[in-house]
C-alpha cells in the first residue's frame, strides 16, 4: 500500500531505515547487515541514496517521503501496489516525477497497480484499465482508451467533459457541470444511484438497480445503465 499523504504515513520518530525495514522485521529474521543492503537497493529503486536511511522523516520533502512510501511497499517484493491518490498531496511541480518513477518501477520490476484516483488525467497517463465509482458503485469499467473515448454511463460521460482542457477562446463556462448535490453514500437514493442527478433518468432508474452488464460492442467494456441496456 502507497498511501495518500507522505507527511502522516510515515512514523515520524522512527528513521527511514528503520521504515523501509520494518515489514522485513516482521516477515523475516535477517540480519542488520543484510537489512541495511535490502533497504538500500529500495532506495536506489526509488531515485535516493543511503544518506537517507539514517534521517527522519521530517527533514524530506514531501516528494522525498513519498519515495520513501513507495520504498517501504517494495520491500517484500510484492506483485501489486494499492496507489490511494500517491501525488495529490504533493506540489504540482514534484508530481510528474513520482508517476514517471511509478511507470518505470512498473516496467522493471513488471508490477500491477491498483490505483484509486480522481485527476483523469492522471489516470489516462498511468492505467490500463479504468472502473469508475459512483457513491461506493463501479458505474462503469473498461479499458482506458476506449473509455475514455466512448464513455457510456453520463456519470463518466460527465467526468470526461469535465476534464477536457480548455481551447484558445473557450470560456469556462460552456463545460459541462451535473446538477444537484452528492447523496449521502449512508442513505444513498433508491434504484439507480445516479438517477437524481442524471438528465437522462427514466422512471425505472428510480426503482431498479441497473445491473454492471457488458457491452455488445466491446467484449470488455462495462455500464450500469439502462440507457445501454436492451431489456430492463
Amino acid at each position: 500500500m502507497v498511501f495518500q499523504d507522505p507527511f502522516s504515513s510515515l512514523n515520524p520518530r522512527k528513521t527511514i531505515f528503520s521504515i523501509i525495514t520494518e515489514p522485513l522485521r516482521i516477515q523475516s529474521k535477517l540480519s542488520k547487515k543484510e537489512l541495511q543492503v535490502i533497504a538500500q537497493e529500495k532506495l536506489e529503486l526509488v531515485g535516493l541514496d543511503a544518506s537517507y536511511l539514517k534521517s527522519y522523516p521530517h527533514v524530506l520533502s514531501g516528494g522525498q517521503r513519498q519515495r520513501i512510501g513507495i520504498a517501504r511497499a517494495l520491500t517484500l517484493n510484492p506483485k501489486i501496489l494499492i496507489l490511494d491518490e500517491p501525488i495529490s498531496a504533493l506540489d504540482v511541480s514534484i508530481q510528474a516525477s513520482v508517476l514517471n518513477l511509478l511507470v518505470d518501477l512498473q516496467k522493471e520490476l513488471d508490477l500491477s497497480y491498483l490505483f484509486i484516483g480522481h485527476d483523469l488525467n492522471v489516470i489516462r497517463y498511468l492505467c490500463d484499465r479504468v472502473a469508475v465509482m459512483y457513491l461506493g458503485e463501479i458505474v462503469e469499467m473498461g479499458a482506458t482508451k476506449d473509455l475514455f473515448t466512448n464513455a457510456h454511463h453520463p456519470y463518466t460521460q460527465a467526468l470526461v467533459k469535465s476534464s477536457l482542457e480548455l481551447k484558445q477562446g473557450e470560456e469556462k463556462s460552456s463545460f459541462f457541470t451535473l446538477e444537484g448535490e452528492i447523496p449521502s453514500p449512508i442513505n444513498p437514493p433508491s434504484g439507480c444511484r445516479f438517477h437524481n442527478r442524471c438528465p437522462m433518468a427514466q422512471d425505472i432508474c428510480k426503482e431498479k438497480i441497473p445491473s454492471l452488464v457488458q457491452l455488445p460492442e466491446k467484449k470488455a467494456h462495462y455500464s450500469s445503465c439502462y440507457i445501454n441496456q436492451e431489456t430492463y
